[in-house]
């Protein structure tokens, strides 16, 4: 393997600081969750992650922080909530592909809940 320069470590570390960012999760207004549990899954909640993720940062979207958590909403997978300051918490259900570019124009750009999707989660 060849050694790197010192100029060549330098870039490579700019880079993953980059990359670093896209995690920080302070002075992020909006965030995304998608529920990553065994049924969600199965069911492309992966695939969805992906698309918010790679639409976010197609649009340039650095205030969205993306994350993942466990099962939520039996039933209702993929599920993923979306959190902003001005609309709190919502819950979507039954989340496909083709929804993330809407769940993103909607309620991260525009700040409205898409009624048909939301579902109620609830505590057990």
């Amino acid at each position: 393997m060849a050694k790197l320069t010192l100029e060549a470590l330098h870039q490579i570390r700019e880079k993953e600081a980059e990359n670093m960012k896209k995690r920080d999760i302070h002075n992020r207004k909006k965030h995304v969750i998608v529920a990553m549990g065994t049924a969600g899954l199965e069911k492309g909640a992966k695939v969805i992650l992906n698309e918010f993720a790679d639409l976010c940062e197609k649009n340039g979207m650095d205030d969205v922080i993306i994350t993942q958590t466990g099962a939520v909403g039996a039933g209702y997978e993929p599920v993923v909530q979306i959190h902003t300051p001005d609309l709190g918490l919502v819950s979507y259900g039954k989340v496909e592909k083709a929804d993330v570019a809407k769940i993103i124009d909607q309620t991260l750009v525009a700040g409205k809940v898409i009624k048909e999707k939301v579902v109620e989660i609830k505590e057990e």
